[in-house]
């Protein structure tokens, strides 16, 4: 059985595994330092944290997977780079609101 996404396992592999170790640090700092701003705000932060952290595991599960449909293998890699686009994006925008308010508190 020839396997087709074989080729693009590695790189994302990598990639997620970057990416969430920056994100978890990102997390555990966040966490650990008081800051000035509302709840509500600081929620949204943690959330689109673990939303990011969420997907980019997911992502990881998808793509080590030896038995995902063969027949429909782009359809399948194609699902598993929009999400990990998606959780790149969720855990980016936490981090860069959380940027932004701590500059313009500061």
């Amino acid at each position: 059985m020839e396997d087709k996404i074989q080729a693009f396992r590695q790189p994302l592999v990598t990639a997620t595994g970057i990416i969430l170790g920056f994100i978890l640090n990102f997390a555990s700092t966040f966490v650990r330092t008081e800051s000035k701003m509302s709840d509500v705000l600081a929620y949204f932060i943690g959330f689109s944290i673990l939303v990011g952290i969420i997907c980019l595991i997911f992502v990881l599960y998808r793509i080590l997977r030896m038995q995902y449909p063969r027949e429909q293998v782009f359809n399948y890699y194609q699902n598993t780079l929009y999400l990990f686009i998606f959780g790149v994006s969720v855990s980016f925008a936490g981090v860069m609101i959380d940027m932004f308010t701590n500059f313009m508190i500061e």
